[in-house]
């Protein structure tokens, strides 16, 4: 996946390009539309001075009245016209962009390690993309119609005032350099303070989420009430920083309106000066008259638009810096598609760990096409950690895990996943339907299909007594659903995939005795022909097992059959009988 830009203004950039044909058409028809307003406010020079004239010799030649008294609606309807070109070709721009924004972000997420999710909200996560998308779209917004107009207004009316008096034109221009240098000056200041806000926000939706998620052991525990106080001393965080934000923003609005004061008066005061000595018409009084009046609500709410950029700027920011850290898990260059050859599984001295804490150290297991494997260990012997490996949710820092004679870390990790049906232990379903959540495992399978692959599963009976059958929503994580029927899901998902390579972390922990019965047998079925990685508390699901790999600490401690590593008496025998007497170690 190609590296976005991580800096705000080469972010949007980069995605404005995409959409260059409608960028360029925007920009331009905004270039042309506020220069004929300069022409407009020339015109109406013209037209008074030409009406002076004609009341001065009695209206005796009213030609040049009526000229200047026509093409001033002509121009203005041709300006408007104009303008609304510039609103089409934006549209489509900004609109696309946005939509781009979204694609890509997510893209980019989606390509994150499980470490990476791990230790984030999603919550936050989404809404750093929200605040991308919207904010790029606001600062191309101000660009095209706040800031460029106002940079083609000011260079029209700078040469305008130049052209009736270079005084006038020197006030206009030392004033502006001014006002803009100490408005970007203070602005910029400001930054840090746009930043916290975009940041507290994202940390506010997160834990929102993180509540609203949990919601069902809030009502568990009665702890509305706390929750809402944890809750709230974020608010108020949040709060503050938006306040003293928006407080400097006001204070900005007030110098600007000091500022626009003086320049108003010392313009006025020029031009009445100039027409009182001769030196100017009343029509350029008035043309200077519209060329204040219209840089004054320009640049009276220029602050209020700076700050609004920097804010725009700062959400961007604030996304960018988290959502396009470099991904941990990635494809190497010349990486390609992994060429099946029956799911022969080789981990060959591998060495990893969880920061400073080590879980392999030289491990290795050869695991032949078809064959049936167990892992057994108590919590934290690494029995989930082996097979998160071979999924690559994480790379070992030493040696090498090959799928039939192919390292993993060399091969396309879609097409390594592609060959790889999983049952996890923690189910997680979309809030979609059933019939998109088994079809999941097979994109564009048959009703016919998924339905198959249900009763195989077992899944069918509840799911025809669902309201709406196939067509029922699961809810938030397949909320609505039981924690056997979720599992039964799951694995009518994993059916359908009919992948050469099967893991299963505790497929079957969330079943009662009679379902736990009809799915062992679906998953004998599927197992056959396939190479099983299976990771279960309950020894009695391994039992048919073709192997069982006892862990402890990280290593193979024992190796063979369930009747071989009971007639050793070792770990697996002691294990065995403490689930046979009730006491279940985990």
């Amino acid at each position: 996946m190609q590296r976005l830009p991580k800096t705000p203004l080469a972010f949007v950039w980069y995605i404005s390009a995409m959409h260059k044909k409608w960028a360029v058409g925007a920009l331009c028809a905004v270039f042309v539309a506020e220069s004929l307003g300069s022409v407009l406010t020339l015109e109406l020079k013209y037209l008074v001075d030409a009406a002076q004239a004609a009341v001065t010799d009695g209206f005796s030649n009213t030609a040049m009245m009526w000229m200047w008294g026509m093409a001033y609606p002509i121009t203005f309807f041709i300006d408007e016209s104009i303008w609304r070109c510039s609103g089409f070709c934006g549209m489509r721009w900004m609109t696309g962009a946005r939509a781009t924004v979204n694609r890509e972000l997510f893209a980019y997420l989606t390509g994150h390690s499980s470490t990476y999710f791990n230790e984030r909200f999603a919550g936050a996560l989404t809404n750093k993309i929200g605040n991308a998308s919207s904010g790029t779209g606001d600062i191309l917004s101000a660009v095209t119609w706040e800031f460029l107009p106002l940079a083609v207004n000011f260079t029209w009316s700078f040469g305008l005032a130049m052209w009736a008096d270079v005084r006038l034109g020197l006030i206009l221009g030392v004033w502006t350099v001014f006002f803009l240098s100490l408005n970007t000056w203070l602005v910029l200041r400001k930054q840090r303070h746009a930043y916290a806000v975009a940041e507290y926000a994202s940390i506010l939706k997160g834990k929102m989420v993180d509540a609203t998620s949990n919601i069902s052991a809030v009502h568990q525990y009665g702890h509305h009430a706390y929750e809402r106080d944890y809750l709230d001393s974020f608010i108020e965080t949040h709060r503050r920083a938006d306040m003293h934000n928006w407080w400097l923003s006001e204070w900005i609005l007030f110098m600007n309106g000091g500022l626009v004061t003086i320049f108003i008066a010392g313009m006025f005061a020029m031009s009445l000066s100039l027409l009182q000595k001769g030196s100017i018409t009343v029509g350029t009084v008035v043309m200077i008259t519209t060329i204040v009046i219209g840089i004054m609500r320009a640049m009276f709410f220029i602050g209020h638009k700076m700050t609004d950029f920097i804010d725009r700027y700062s959400q961007i920011n604030e996304g960018l810096k988290e959502l396009l850290q470099p991904h941990q898990i990635v494809d190497a260059p010349l990486a390609k598609k992994l060429v099946p050859a029956g799911g022969h599984i080789a981990f060959q001295n591998i060495a990893f760990s969880y920061g400073r804490k080590p879980v392999f150290t030289e491990l290795s297991l050869d695991i032949p096409s078809g064959q049936k494997v167990g892992l057994v260990g108590a919590s934290g012997a690494g029995k989930t950690t082996l097979t998160a490996l071979l999924l690559r949710q994480y790379d070992v820092q030493e040696g090498s895990i090959l799928v039939d004679d192919q390292d993993i870390r060399l091969v396309q990790q879609h097409s390594l996943l592609q060959n790889i049906a999983m049952v996890p232990q923690d189910i997680t379903l979309f809030h979609r339907t059933i019939r998109d959540n088994i079809g999941y495992g097979k994109l564009g399978a048959t009703d016919e299909e998924i339905m198959h692959a249900a009763e195989l599963a077992q899944a069918h009976a509840f799911i025809e007594d669902l309201p709406k059958g196939y067509a029922t929503f699961v809810g938030e994580r397949g909320v609505k659903l039981s924690g056997g029927q979720r599992q039964r899901v799951a694995i009518a998902r994993a059916i359908l995939k009919n992948a050469q390579i099967l893991v299963l972390d505790e497929a079957t922990s969330s079943l009662d005795t009679d379902s736990e019965s009809e799915i062992q047998k679906a998953l004998a079925e599927l197992m056959k022909g396939k190479t099983v990685l299976a990771v279960a508390h309950r020894l009695s699901t391994l039992q048919a097992m073709d192997r069982l790999i006892v862990l402890e600490s990280g290593q193979i401690v024992e190796d063979g059959t369930h009747a071989e590593l009971l007639a050793r008496g070792g770990t697996y025998a002691k294990l065995w009988q403490s689930q046979v007497s009730g006491f279940i170690q985990e």
